[in-house]
């Protein structure tokens, strides 16, 4: 919730996404945007981490964080249009049910 929160639900995050989507060819890489990514990157970090101890089976850990957001925050901005679950009541079942979804495909066996 704290990611929805803080760091997906901010207005600063918010802000860089609209302005590395208008900006997207005007961005050097062909418009890859490192700052953007990192929140995702992260989430890639901690999934990474949890794998190293065990706790999840986790091969891509990118593709891992790219998922997370796209079953939990990715649900509640299509859904509502919000992905901050300190302002929006509706959007916290759906980010717990993305969690358990999520979990569920990368628990560790």
């Amino acid at each position: 919730m704290r990611i929805a929160t803080d760091m997906l639900g901010s207005a600063e995050y918010a802000t860089l996404q609209r302005l590395v989507r208008t900006q997207f060819g005007h961005l050097p890489n062909g418009g890859e945007n490192s700052m953007a990514d990192t929140p995702d990157e992260a989430l890639a970090e901690r999934f990474a981490a949890f794998a190293a101890a065990g706790l999840l089976d986790v091969p891509d850990a990118r593709l891992a964080a790219d998922q997370f957001i796209a079953l939990t925050f990715g649900v509640a901005l299509n859904r509502y249009g919000s992905a901050n679950a300190a302002e929006d009541t509706r959007v916290r079942p759906l980010v717990v049910e993305g969690v358990r979804t999520f979990l569920r495909a990368y628990r560790a066996e």
